[in-house]
């Protein structure tokens, strides 16, 4: 148990730091301004960005050096728009850091009653920490791709690739496990499935 204990003690710390109150609190307000960074930061200004005729999603997407140079020269007219966008970005990647943490301490301090059960919010923090990471990072290389148009260093383009693609990857197991866990929750308070509840070890 001990490599366990040492991998998710940052977890656990953070779990343990506050009560599930102020947790329920932290988990409401990060879902508002997720929420709110979408509805009206993310949709008007990519709805901005789009009159150039491109996405910064086909930027990320972008995988030779004529590609970027095209999309970046077509977004000249709107790239008060795209830095803003990525200044949103970062909101939504701390929102949503603060929201998955709080909604996994919560369901970590529910199934505390059973060592095997409250891993799975432990292991959803970690993949939460992993995939923010992801997010701010492949942010950057996009910063620093627009930033200087004229002459970035065309290894950034491969870096963008590689970590939106190892991004997505982890988002594809997060999401599923936070959605696991709420279940988990939900059966262990409103059924008998784990009426025989194993003492945490």
């Amino acid at each position: 148990m001990r490599g366990e204990i040492s991998v998710f003690r940052p977890v656990e710390a953070y779990a343990e730091a506050a009560s599930s109150r102020t947790h329920g609190v932290v988990a409401f307000i990060s879902f508002c301004v997720f929420v709110g960074t979408i509805v009206f930061g993310f949709v008007p200004v990519t709805r901005e960005i789009e009159t150039s005729g491109y996405s910064t999603a086909e930027l990320q997407e972008a995988t030779t050096r004529s590609e970027v140079d095209t999309i970046l020269q077509a977004f000249e007219p709107v790239m008060d728009s795209v830095v803003l966008l990525s200044v949103l970005d970062y909101v939504f990647i701390v929102a949503g850091f603060f929201l998955f943490f709080s909604l996994h301490s919560l369901a970590m301090k529910r199934l505390a009653f059973d060592a095997r059960l409250v891993v799975v919010p432990k292991l959803g923090m970690v993949l939460t920490v992993c995939s923010r990471l992801l997010d701010a990072l492949e942010n950057l290389w996009v910063i620093l791709i627009y930033s200087n148009p004229d002459s970035y260093p065309s290894a950034l383009i491969s870096l963008m690739n590689t970590t939106q693609s190892a991004k997505w990857l982890v988002v594809a197991v997060e999401y599923p496990v936070l959605g696991v866990a709420i279940v988990l929750v939900l059966l262990a308070r409103f059924t008998a499935l784990f009426d025989s509840k194993t003492p945490r070890l």
